[in-house]
């Protein structure tokens, strides 16, 4: 049972409700309490913000409702409903309503074009945005022409996106130290005695901001929005009186009528604030002056009402949700500078390594008045409009940025108002590193192996990292060893067995139908020939089936994790399966090859080719089987699209790719987690897009959890057993071709 407390505080928003009002809402207590205690809680403490759109005779559908959605997604969701219930209301009276998946695609074209870049559209529970993404409810049931519903989602999207453009919830312009940990806002909200007034006051004269500056912007939408502003009116509750002054400006803003009012001191000063924010050179501090002025008017009788939700189209002013995206995207910002600047100066032939750091920061943060890269600001404007191109100093070096990086940091630098030093010197210490490791592993083969340039999939930009990856070839160094003796005595049977399976294969035969001559009778075609007689039409001599030898036409390339997780028995039960594939594989005349993959980042991603698909099986092929041995890392993206390109020159009707991982894709930087899953996945998609079948073989008992969705329910294969590894291989070769 509950305590009293507990009963009391939920009960505490209630008190002063009709009496009838309340012990209908109390009815609905047994059903909820054996859901959830939470629940119920939760629905006592926010009812009452239900009462003006519920009614007694739809109260309990409105109460299942809520326990369907609890049920289904949780608590969160449905304290979303119980504070948007004003969207429900016409539905639970019998009027269907509008739901955001079903227009979601015009809705997303739309907010696309009007942003010149995409703006991503979430369903929610109320309407608001946190700079990047633009929330919007998952329904709108406010009228019941879906044309009008459509025009509302059209107005709300447009209001964020252009609350977006003016700054509302922004937080540049407020200086380089700001927005570390909280919003600017915060500190404007807390500087008051009330900041629930002072918010209230602010967000009333954005909102009024905003729409000036839609009606310059989309004087069309906003011609439109006027049609269904009066239906939007009507859904308000009445003003129970003049204390309750955000819904009064709420009505008023919707009707269209002034706000000056002769009689009170209070509306005459709201209406010169209005006419300032509507003027074009209304800035967001407009609105924080006007806020002060009403505050300072209106604080001084404690009548006035402040918590009054906002309209439909206006939305939220969600500042924590503000401040998580603005971090993350910043740190998306640093790392894709920091990895794209570390390669472009690994890669500069103007570039020498430097030892130290190239600036420093001060303790506090903002940039060093005599840091050679900071604030760049002013620079960077007068480059762009004079046609000339950006650089940036490390050292005494003058690094000229291609087109990639000056945007890169011309969007750092519109964002912090300088570009933070650390985050030069991590790309340079990268940069360093990755030159010092080509350096020490530097050796004739490898300075005269050919490279090769790979895109990469970066599922957070939606788009590829042009030529990110080098791809280089390198030989595998013949083993003198008993391995292969060893190997072929053990498996000496099995090899035989196989022998003469892969042969049976070779010379299965196939028939072909509707032949001039052959060894059968094609009755399928002597009816329709028949047929055709009797029709008027002239008959076909094509009546017989030959029997022909089946043409295998099939080209695979097998792919060898070769990272350092494979040392010890993994490793020899993978060689040990190449040798009984590649004995077995003499039987047929199907084109196969063998490569090995590793390296350490991008710029080392490494093909140890085995045996490429012209080449004959011999005892040199056996010992370079023998000498496969563990390296680094697992970069499984640009080994898969450099195996894609090989296959680009090979005529085959089955191209089949066979890859043996002992896990996932996982590198020394950052390609790990769900970023290298996305490459990969990807990498795959390219390979079949171009007629490549792609198939894993795996040994990782966690598989199941990322395999499925990189190569599809039906294109892997767990083995949990490495000593059935060598004879299940050519079974599953002999499964996927036949």
């Amino acid at each position: 049972m509950p305590s009293e407390v507990d009963v009391e505080e939920s009960l505490q928003p209630l008190v002063g409700e009709n009496e009838k009002t309340v012990s209908d809402i109390l009815q609905q207590v047994p059903a909820i309490w054996p859901v959830s205690y939470s629940l119920c809680f939760a629905y006592l403490a926010n009812v009452h913000k239900a009462i003006p759109y519920i009614t007694q005779d739809n109260l309990d559908i409105w109460v299942k409702e809520l326990l369907e959605k609890y049920e289904e997604k949780g608590l969160h969701f449905v304290l979303a409903r119980i504070k948007t219930v004003r969207f429900s209301s016409p539905r639970l009276q019998g009027k269907k309503g509008l739901r955001l998946d079903d227009v979601r695609g015009r809705l997303q074209l739309y907010l696309n074009g009007l942003a010149g870049k995409e703006v991503p559209i979430i369903a929610s529970g109320t309407t608001y945005t946190d700079t990047h993404s633009i929330f919007v409810p998952w329904e709108l049931n406010l009228f019941e022409d879906d044309n009008d519903a459509f025009l509302l989602y059209k107005c709300l999207i447009s209001f964020q996106w252009a609350s977006q453009k003016v700054g509302t919830v922004g937080i540049r312009g407020y200086g380089n130290r700001s927005a570390k940990t909280n919003h600017p806002l915060q500190n404007f909200f807390t500087s008051g005695t009330d900041p629930l007034m002072l918010m209230q006051l602010y967000h009333f004269f954005e909102m009024v901001r905003t729409l000036s500056f839609l009606r310059r912007e989309l004087p069309g939408l906003m011609k439109a929005f006027a049609s269904i502003a009066p239906q939007l009116r009507r859904h308000l509750p009445e003003a129970a009186n003049a204390t309750d002054l955000i819904l009064t400006l709420q009505h008023l803003l919707l009707e269209g009528a002034g706000f000056d009012d002769a009689h009170s001191p209070l509306m005459q000063c709201i209406a010169h604030w209005v006419g300032q924010c509507e003027s074009r050179q209304a800035l967001r501090t407009t609105s924080q002056r006007a806020a002060t002025d009403i505050a300072t008017l209106a604080g001084k009788d404690s009548l006035y009402s402040w918590e009054r939700e906002p309209l439909v189209f206006q939305g939220e002013i969600r500042l924590n949700e503000v401040m998580a995206a603005i971090q993350k995207q910043r740190t998306l910002q640093q790392q894709d500078f920091i990895e794209t600047f570390s390669s472009y100066l690994a890669e500069s032939t103007e570039y020498d390594v430097v030892s130290e750091t190239v600036a420093e920061e001060s303790t506090d943060g903002s940039p060093d008045s005599q840091d050679l890269v900071a604030d760049l600001r002013r620079e960077l404007e007068e480059e762009k409009q004079a046609g000339n191109p950006v650089y940036i100093l490390v050292g005494e070096q003058k690094i000229e940025l291609n087109e990639e990086l000056a945007e890169l940091t011309e969007e750092i630098v519109e964002d912090l108002g300088h570009l933070p030093a650390h985050y030069v010197n991590s790309a340079v210490m990268e940069a360093d590193q990755s030159r010092s490791m080509t350096r020490d592993e530097g050796n004739d083969a490898v300075q005269t192996a050919v490279r090769f340039k790979y895109d990469e999939w970066d599922y957070r930009r939606k788009g590829f990292r042009k030529d990110w990856c080098v791809v280089t070839e390198k030989p595998v160094h013949q083993m003198q060893s008993s391995f292969v003796e060893e190997t072929l005595s053990q498996y000496r049977y099995q090899i035989a067995m196989l022998k003469r399976q892969f042969e049976m294969l070779q010379t299965t035969n196939r028939y072909v139908y509707r032949q001039k001559e052959g060894d059968d009778i094609d009755f399928d075609a002597v009816v329709e020939s028949i047929a055709d007689s009797r029709a008027g039409y002239t008959p076909s001599d094509n009546l017989f089936i030959r029997l022909l030898p089946d043409q295998r036409d099939i080209a695979v390339l097998f792919l060898v994790d070769m990272s350092s997780s494979t040392e010890g028995w993994v490793g020899r039960s993978i060689k040990e399966a190449l040798i009984l594939i590649s004995e077995a594989m003499e039987m047929l005349n199907d084109r196969y090859g063998i490569y090995g993959f590793s390296g350490r980042c991008r710029l080392g991603c490494d093909i140890f080719p085995i045996k490429s698909l012209d080449e004959k099986h011999s005892a040199k092929i056996r010992q370079r089987i023998a000498g496969i041995s563990p390296k680094e890392y697992t970069r499984m993206g640009p080994a898969i699209r450099h195996m894609s390109s090989l296959f680009q020159q090979v005529d085959a009707t089955l191209r089949l790719l066979v890859i043996l991982s002992d896990g996932k894709p996982k590198d020394y930087d950052d390609y790990k987690d769900e970023y290298a899953i996305e490459d990969t996945r990807h990498a795959l998609f390219e390979a079949q897009a171009a007629g490549i079948h792609p198939f894993c073989i795996t040994i990782d008992e966690h598989a199941q959890s990322y395999m499925s969705h990189m190569y599809g329910p039906a294109n892997f294969i767990f083995v949990d057993n490495l000593q059935k590894l060598p004879t299940l291989m050519p079974e599953i070769y002999r499964t996927l071709t036949t």
